[in-house]
Parts: structure tokens; C-alpha cells; sequence
């Protein structure tokens, strides 16, 4: 039967804990009786008699009345084993009136033994994790980690921690094994030793893939490494892939291992935002769209105090199209034929949707840059719901 040491650190934690919710002086002792961690600093390293004689007598709850004559010096309160499987691994002492506190300290013992379980469940989780598991944990998961400790553990698995690298997401078709997506893209050559790679908890590739950059063309060289791993991977999961297209999401490169993690949640957001993309199989690099990331992490509340009063001030016909007209001209960098492209209208209609957006606002959006990078804001903002222009 395995146990957990109750140890003065992780007796300590427990304490912080219950002190986060309980007012009471909450103490813990270990199976030798000692005070290994209390609210009160002063009391540890103290030997406490109730809680030894618990112990020895196997009581289930030992109480102190106030002027108690048995216990001279004793401060009133209660004291309960903390059991762990059925063996007896500390108490637990709560100050207090004994006829008053039995409720909360039953609670409190079973706060404790609730909190031991589950640490013990995480040692074993972790002692059954291999070293590249629990590398990977430490990178997508963990906000505390101290670097040293991955860096440490990144070592031992041969990987250097300041090679640049850029995560790149591989949603897989329906069915489609990950594990053997992933045994199939590694013998294709397409992944690098440095490369770090796993199966997400959702099915998906991801690989952080080393980008070897020459200290010219910053994103030439970051989207060209990308896009290259990315057509061999679909190229090696080609017969799987079943189309023949495996869309890649890129987000942030990263040259520390502690930023890792940021860069997770950025491309799986880039993923969850352009997942209805149509048909075209390019990959989406994040650096193409950081104003949207931006603009998706400020409160919804920040938006409405920016652009609450100019949306009051647009036309109806704003919410028929013209918002859509400002996010393609935004996305093809203002080139009038791209944009109509996109949109799949004439190019004379977009101009004269460029020439009403100018009544509007009393600019041309063609040289007014300041006023591109607002109403680029503004339409996603728009996107929101209840964000657009009632209609008349």
C-alpha cells in the first residue's frame, strides 16, 4: 500500500491553504508529534502532547476545554488524525472551543487528507511521465516552472534551449491515427533533431520547429522554414491526408523556453480563428495577425468605451458590407485588386465603397494610416455580438 511522507514543506503548503478561507489557528503535526507547520511560526519544532497521545492511543479525536486541568498550558481546540489509505500520517490541531469548532475541524481534516491524496496522485502521475512528457508538461502547461529546471531536463533530452523555434499546429483529418501522423512525419526527413514535437490532447501535430536564422530577412526566413515543414508534412501524410492538404497554423518563434507555453495558447487560437478558412491548404502565420490577437485580449468593456460612440455615428449601410470592405483592403495591404478578389465583387464596386467609407470618415483610407489601424479595430470589434449597427 503506498503512503505519502508528511513532510514539513508540503505541510506547510496545506497550511497556507486552509489560511486562505479559515480564521482559526490551524496546526499540523507529524506521526512523532511534532509541530512541522502552523499558522502561528512560533509553535514549530514544538513536541504537542494531545497529538502524540493521539497517536499512541489510536483515538479518533482528542479534545482541550479551556482550563483543562490535565493539560496545563494547553490552549483549547481539538486535534484529528490525518489518515492517508487507511494509515495514520499526521494530525491535525485546531484552537478553539472544542464544543464549538468539531464541525469546522472535521472539515478541516478532510480539506487535509482530500489535499494529500491529490499530491499524492500527482507524484504518481509524474513518476510514471517519461522525461520527454514531462518536458512537454513543463513547456504547454506549467506557468511556475523555474527555466533552470527545463533547461535541466531539456539537457538531458538533447535539446538546446536557444535555438529559435516556432510552434506549428497540424490539425489531422477525422480518423487519421496521431501517433503514427507524427512516426510518419519524423521519418520523412521533415523533422529535425532540434525539432520538439507531440500529439496535443485533441489529435493534433504540434512541432516546434527550429527556425536557423541568417540575421537577414527576419520573416522571409521564419515563413519560408515554416511553409517548407509544413509541405513536407502533408506530403509525407499525403495518402492519409486522403485531399492531399493539411493546413499549418505558425505561431510566435521563440528563443526561451519559459515563453514557450504563450506561444502555445497563440497558435492555438490562430487555429480555433481561421479553422473556417476555405479551401486554401497555405499555412496562417500568427505574425499576420497579432492586431487581431491583440484586440482579442482586451475586455470586451475597453472595445465599447473605444469605439461605442463612433459605431452610434455610422450609417445602416455600414453594417451591409462597408465593415468587410475595410478588413479586405486591411488584409491585402490596401491593394484595391486583391481586395475585391477576396471579396468577390468588381473592382469599380470597391471603389465606390472606398469613396463612401471617405464621405464617412472624412479621409482617404489609402494614405490616412493613423485611420486604417483604428477601423482595422473597429471591424472587429464590430465582429462582436451586438457590436454592429442596429438595422433600420
Amino acid at each position: 500500500m503506498e503512503s505519502i511522507k508528511l513532510n514539513a514543506a508540503l505541510a506547510a503548503a496545506l497550511i497556507r491553504r486552509l489560511g486562505e478561507h479559515l480564521e482559526y489557528n490551524i496546526s499540523i503535526m507529524d506521526r512523532d508529534g511534532i509541530i512541522i507547520a502552523s499558522r502561528d511560526p512560533a509553535l514549530i519544532g514544538i513536541f504537542h502532547h494531545v497529538a502524540y497521545h493521539l497517536i499512541t492511543a489510536g483515538s479518533t479525536i482528542e479534545s482541550v476545554a479551556q482550563g483543562d486541568e490535565r493539560r496545563p498550558g494547553v490552549k483549547p481546540g481539538i486535534v484529528l488524525p490525518i489518515a492517508n489509505q487507511g494509515e495514520i500520517v499526521g494530525v491535525v490541531g485546531i484552537n478553539g472551543d472544542p464544543k464549538e469548532i468539531g464541525p469546522v475541524g472535521y472539515a478541516v481534516k478532510t480539506s487535509v487528507e482530500t489535499m494529500i491524496e491529490l499530491e499524492l496522485y500527482k507524484e504518481r502521475t509524474i513518476r510514471h511521465l517519461d522525461k520527454k512528457n514531462l518536458f512537454l508538461n513543463y513547456l504547454l502547461y506549467e506557468d511556475d516552472t523555474p527555466r533552470a529546471v527545463v533547461e535541466g531536463l531539456a539537457a538531458k533530452l538533447g535539446y538546446k534551449p536557444e535555438l529559435y523555434r516556432a510552434p506549428i499546429l497540424l490539425p489531422l483529418p477525422e480518423g487519421m491515427d496521431a501517433n503514427e501522423a507524427l512516426a510518419m512525419v519524423k521519418r520523412s526527413g521533415a523533422h529535425a533533431r532540434q525539432d520538439i514535437s507531440c500529439v496535443t490532447p485533441d489529435g493534433a501535430l504540434l512541432v516546434f520547429k527550429t527556425i536557423p536564422f541568417s540575421g537577414n530577412g527576419i520573416f522571409s526566413e521564419y515563413k519560408e522554414e515554416a511553409s517548407r515543414f509544413a509541405a513536407a508534412a502533408a506530403a509525407a501524410l499525403g495518402s492519409g491526408v486522403g485531399r492531399g492538404s493539411l493546413r499549418a497554423y505558425v505561431s510566435s518563434f521563440q528563443a526561451n523556453f519559459t515563453h514557450y507555453r504563450a506561444a502555445y495558447r497563440q497558435v492555438l487560437w490562430l487555429a480555433e480563428r481561421f479553422s473556417l478558412r476555405g479551401p486554401d491548404s497555405s499555412p496562417v502565420f500568427f505574425l499576420d495577425h497579432v492586431q487581431e490577437y491583440l484586440a482579442s485580449r482586451v475586455p470586451r468593456s475597453e472595445l465599447c468605451n473605444i469605439f461605442g460612440a463612433t459605431v452610434e455615428l455610422l450609417p445602416v449601410e455600414f453594417g451591409n458590407g462597408l465593415h468587410t470592405s475595410i478588413e479586405a483592403l486591411c488584409e491585402s495591404a490596401f491593394n484595391a485588386k486583391e481586395a475585391a478578389a477576396r471579396l468577390g465583387i468588381h473592382r469599380n464596386t470597391l471603389t465606390a465603397r472606398l469613396e463612401r467609407l471617405r464621405e464617412i470618415f472624412g479621409t482617404d483610407l489609402r494614405w490616412d494610416a493613423h485611420a486604417r489601424a483604428f477601423l482595422s479595430i473597429l471591424t472587429l470589434y464590430l465582429q462582436l455580438p451586438g457590436a454592429r449597427p442596429q438595422q433600420g
